[in-house]
């Protein structure tokens, strides 16, 4: 799963750039508006998604150190 969450951050970072550029383009008069706006939905919808893989890692990763600390201490192992 981190993996997943690397890779979704990695290419929401990319698409993100090339999102400012032609946001930057636009500005200066030389892309289309709607390719902009395209491109800004397809870095919401990467960032969101690699959000929503972060937070079930995350949600997964609290569930096995608690479940660890669980065997630790029914096994009556110390610090």
């Amino acid at each position: 799963m981190g993996k997943v969450t690397i890779g979704a951050t990695l290419l929401s970072s990319v698409v993100l750039l090339i999102t400012f550029f032609k946001g930057m383009l636009v500005l200066r008069g030389g892309a289309g508006i709607m390719s902009h706006l395209e491109w800004s939905v397809a870095t919401l919808i990467i960032v969101l998604s690699a959000n929503v893989f972060a937070m079930i890692h995350a949600a997964q990763s609290d569930r096995l150190i608690k479940e660890l600390r669980a065997a630790r201490d029914r096994d009556g192992a110390t610090r």
